[in-house]
C-alpha cells in the first residue's frame, strides 16, 4: 500500500520579453504597452499552490521515490514512513532532503525485510522552500526595497504585535507606500516564485492567503519576501535574475492588510521550518543597521 499523492492542474501561459531603449531586459507574462518589438512565447506553468512532490517512479513493489522541484530555488523535503509491516526504507526515514533548483532528485526506496513475506507500507512528505540550515549572510546591508517616492517610514518593525508574531513574519517590516509604489529588489538574485491573482486585502482572517507576493532566493540561502503586491504587477518571470534595484512588481493592498504597504522579510528554512530572520537595512542617510518603526530617513 502506498501514499497518495496529488498533482495540480497545468495551464497555459505566455511570456513576453523585450529590450528597452537603455538596453535592459524585460521579462513579463503581459504584453510590452510602449513597444511592438518583443518575444513572445507560450508554456505549461503549474498552478501556484502546492507545486513541489513526491513521486514513485519504481512500482508498488519496487518504488524508486523522487522529489520534483519546480521551484527556481532549492527547497527541503521530509520523507516520513507511515506504514511499515515487514518494509523499511532505504535510506532510513524520517529524513530531509536538499533538493536543488528545478530538479528531480532520487529520495531512496522501500523493501522488503523478508522476502518470503506479506509486505506493505505507506509514507508522507512535506516540503519548505530555501536550502535546509543555509549558512547565510546575517551581517549583509539591504537597500530599501522600493523606489524612493519621498518620505516614508516602517510602521511595524521587528516582533510588530499586529502581525508580525509568528517565526515566519517575526522579523518582517511594513513600510505604508502609496498603491502602485515599485516594489524593487532589495538584494539580487533568482526569482523563485510569485503570485499576483489576488484582488483585495482586509483584517479578515480569510485574507491570510490571498496575498500577492514576490520570492527571491540569494544565491547564500536566504530569501526575500516582498508582499500584500497590486494585482497584476509583477513585472518578473520565475527564474530571472534580478538585480538589487531592480523593479519586481508594485505595491498594493492584497491580503491580510489594513491598508497599502509593502511587507518586506528575509527568511531562511531552519531546521525544515521556514523563519524569518533579522536583518540589516541601509538607510537613505547611508547609516546601515537593524530597520526600527520610524522614518526611513
Amino acid at each position: 500500500m502506498i501514499g497518495l499523492i496529488t498533482t495540480t492542474p497545468v495551464i497555459a501561459k505566455k511570456f513576453y520579453k523585450h529590450v528597452d531603449a537603455d538596453g535592459i531586459v524585460h521579462y513579463s507574462d503581459k504584453k510590452p504597452v510602449a513597444t511592438d518589438d518583443y518575444e513572445s512565447w507560450q508554456v505549461k506553468v503549474e498552478d501556484s499552490q502546492g507545486k513541489a512532490s513526491v513521486v514513485n517512479r519504481g512500482t508498488d513493489r519496487m518504488p524508486l521515490l523522487y522529489a520534483v522541484n519546480p521551484y527556481h530555488g532549492p527547497i527541503s523535503v521530509r520523507l516520513a514512513m507511515t506504514k511499515a509491516v515487514n518494509a523499511r526504507s532505504d535510506p532510513p526515514w524520517p529524513k530531509i532532503y536538499d533538493v536543488p533548483a528545478s530538479t528531480d532528485y532520487y529520495l531512496g526506496t522501500i523493501e522488503a525485510i523478508r522476502d518470503n513475506k506479506s509486505w506493505s507500507y505507506a509514507y508522507q512528505y512535506s516540503y519548505r522552500p530555501g536550502q535546509n540550515n543555509p549558512a547565510y549572510d546575517a551581517d549583509y546591508a539591504y537597500r530599501l526595497p522600493y523606489r524612493a517616492v519621498g518620505d516614508a517610514f516602517i510602521s511595524q518593525g521587528f516582533s510588530g504585535t499586529f502581525s508580525h508574531f509568528d517565526e515566519q513574519n517575526k522579523y518582517a517590516i511594513d513600510i505604508p507606500l502609496a498603491e502602485g509604489t515599485d516594489v524593487v529588489a532589495a538584494r539580487g538574485g533568482v526569482v523563485m516564485d510569485y503570485a499576483e491573482d489576488f484582488i483585495k486585502g482586509g483584517a479578515d482572517e480569510k485574507n491570510l492567503f490571498r496575498n500577492n507576493f514576490v520570492r527571491i532566493a540569494h544565491d547564500d540561502g536566504s530569501m526575500g519576501l516582498y508582499a500584500h503586491l497590486k494585482l497584476e504587477s509583477v513585472v518578473v518571470g520565475n527564474g530571472q535574475r534580478v538585480k538589487a534595484g531592480q523593479k519586481l512588481a508594485e505595491s498594493g493592498d492584497t491580503g491580510f492588510s489594513t491598508g497599502p504597504h509593502l511587507h518586506f522579510a528575509i527568511q531562511i528554512n531552519q531546521n525544515h521550518n521556514l523563519i524569518s530572520v533579522p536583518f540589516n537595512l541601509q538607510y537613505p542617510n547611508g547609516e546601515i543597521k537593524q530597520p526600527m518603526p520610524g522614518w526611513l530617513d
